[in-house]
């Protein structure tokens, strides 16, 4: 079962249980009443269908809702609650503990990747289908296949079963699915003439690929038309609540904006809400591009802080201005100060939060001022007698090997103690390529907010991005998504808007000494990428910096790193 669910109760609009809906993947949310007891269930498509014929959105789901569900218990057996599910025709079953509260939701998708499928059974449930189904096994032929699949390719069974999709229907791509073990999710292509839905789940037995199962929806998609209209008009005034919301915390994202359900990625999710919780110093390891920045703003929107969220890149800002960056100055502190002082970050996220981006490039006499603060909890700024009491909640982060930088001296022993309490280890993408369909719908409503019209991403495109290694991460995923919206002549990303990727070798990826190798073709390709944006914006470092989804400063400080002049660039 699944434990990442909200619950909504019958009160509730159908604008508020839409909301919930966009925050989990779950198709079926819990309805329970002021006791946190189950009472009742909604599903996506009741709502989708209330959305075509209701005109208000503010209608509360109290008449709609279905009372009685049928539910499960922790301790149910797989056998049980496969039973159970079949039996009621049901997809999707709240999961309660004894205080008929509940704990979970657990789904058909669910039983069919941990149960060993039992043939003769699950035959008759294909049959019965509505969408087009096939099952293979790990070498991707074919061992069943219902009427549904047959009528949508003019095939018939005895022409199909043991053989290989990819010498059939290589533009399913199942053997990608097998290989990688990466889920595929109502991913649009268009099949013999029909504008479809794939999904491919790959089926495990202790741990290992034994199967997968194909659905391919290609009847009814356009009744749903006018229901997605609607829900594209309330996902834009949800948007505009949201940004309102983030507004009065400082911040552009929260915990349910980082996206992924890979059993690594809910594990630091789950270590980042823990560490929003205390005033404890966080530390955010990771490689460029896999959302650093993105936790450090989760969890101040998970915190109890009042105060802003301030953002500092240590390598972004010149040395000799950084420490009055941090703590500001008084009035006539120097030659050339502003009138009347300046505060500093640290006071400007009084009450707040302070995210110390690239803190392993701050110089060692900066670093014994930020340990002092630290030590102290209060900091004097420049020039000024005034002291201020800090109630700052301080979270770190860096690409770099911290360990490594305190061999080498260049980085606080006690500095880095103080600030390694809790600590973050962000996965790059490459270990947890099962979020990758996720991180690409996320994407690409990111990139509709912002101005663009992208439907979705076809079948054929999302199998190539899976090819990848990614050593950018997801700022690299963001960065060839853009160009595509850019590059794409119809209303879907399709694989020719997206580049020939070269991946890396599996040993490269996996094997720890040639990690340093491996760490010189990532700077290889950031570098070659912030190049290649450069003389696309013939130097304009403003444009360039769009281009490649970053700030000015960090492409100034990059510029600095790989010694990048305007002769390089020409």
């Amino acid at each position: 079962m699944t434990t990442n669910f909200v619950c909504c109760t019958k009160d509730q609009t159908l604008k508020d249980v839409h909301s919930m809906f966009i925050q989990t993947h779950s198709n079926l949310l819990p309805v329970v009443d002021e006791s946190n007891k189950l009472i009742g269930i909604i599903t996506k498509n009741k709502i989708f269908q209330l959305l075509i014929t209701i005109s208000s959105f503010d209608t509360s789901i109290d008449p709609y809702y279905t009372p009685n569900p049928i539910y499960l218990h922790p301790n149910d057996s797989v056998d049980e609650t496969r039973r159970l599910l079949l039996k009621h025709n049901v997809g999707h079953a709240p999961v309660v503990n004894n205080d008929m509260e509940p704990v979970g939701v657990v789904s058909t998708k669910q039983l069919l990747s941990s149960y060993s499928i039992v043939y003769s059974q699950l035959s008759s449930v294909l049959e019965i289908a509505y969408d087009a189904i096939i099952l293979v096994n790990k070498k991707a032929e074919i061992t069943m296949v219902n009427k549904g699949f047959t009528d949508l390719f003019g095939l018939k069974s005895k022409d199909v079963l043991h053989r290989r999709t990819t010498d059939l229907f290589p533009e399913l791509d199942i053997e990608s699915v097998i290989r990688s073990g990466i889920s595929i999710h109502n991913s649009p292509q268009l099949i013999e003439g029909y504008q479809s839905l794939i999904s491919i789940l790959p089926i495990k037995e202790n741990g290992e690929i034994i199967s997968a199962i194909c659905k391919v929806t290609f009847r009814g998609l356009t009744q749903l038309h006018e229901a997605l209209t609607k829900v594209k008009k309330l996902e834009k005034q949800i948007s505009y609540y949201q940004h309102e919301i983030h507004e009065m915390k400082g911040t552009k994202y929260t915990f349910f904006d980082i996206a992924g359900e890979s059993g690594a990625l809910r594990k630091v999710k789950h270590e980042a809400n823990l560490a929003s919780k205390s005033m404890s110093t966080v530390l955010i390891i990771g490689e460029s591009g896999t959302g650093k920045e993105l936790f450090a703003q989760g969890i101040h929107a998970a915190s109890g802080q009042t105060g802003s969220f301030v953002q500092v890149n240590c390598a972004a800002v010149p040395p000799e201005l950084l420490e009055s960056e941090f703590f500001g100055y008084g009035d006539g502190a120097f030659t050339g100060a502003k009138k009347g002082g300046m505060k500093g970050k640290f006071e400007l996220a009084q009450n707040g939060t302070i995210f110390l981006d690239e803190i392993g490039d701050m110089s060692l006499p900066l670093q014994t001022k930020i340990l002092r603060v630290l030590q102290e909890k209060e900091f004097q700024p420049i020039g000024s007698s005034k002291t201020i009491h800090l109630n700052t909640k301080i979270i770190a982060a860096t690409n770099q090997n911290i360990e490594q930088l305190v061999k080498d001296g260049k980085f606080r022993e006690d500095l880095y103690y103080r600030l390694n309490i809790m600590r973050l280890n962000i996965p790059p993408l490459r270990e947890r390529m099962e979020d990758l369909p996720d991180i690409i719908h996320t994407i690409i409503r990111r990139l509709n907010q912002s101005g663009f019209y992208i439907k979705g991403v076809t079948h054929s495109a999302v199998t190539k991005l899976m090819k990848h290694s990614w050593p950018g991460n997801v700022r690299e995923l963001q960065n060839v998504l853009e160009r595509a919206a850019n590059l794409k002549t119809g209303d879907y990303i399709d694989a020719d808007e997206i580049p020939t990727f070269d991946s890396f070798p599996q040993e490269v990826l996996v094997s720890q000494p040639v990690l340093s190798t491996f760490k010189d073709r990532m700077g290889t390709t950031e570098k070659d990428m912030i190049i290649s944006a450069l003389k696309e914006a013939k130097g304009n470092k403003t444009k360039a910096s769009e281009i490649l989804g970053i700030s000015r400063p960090w492409l100034y400080a990059k510029m600095k790193k790989y010694q990048l002049n305007e002769t390089v660039l020409t």
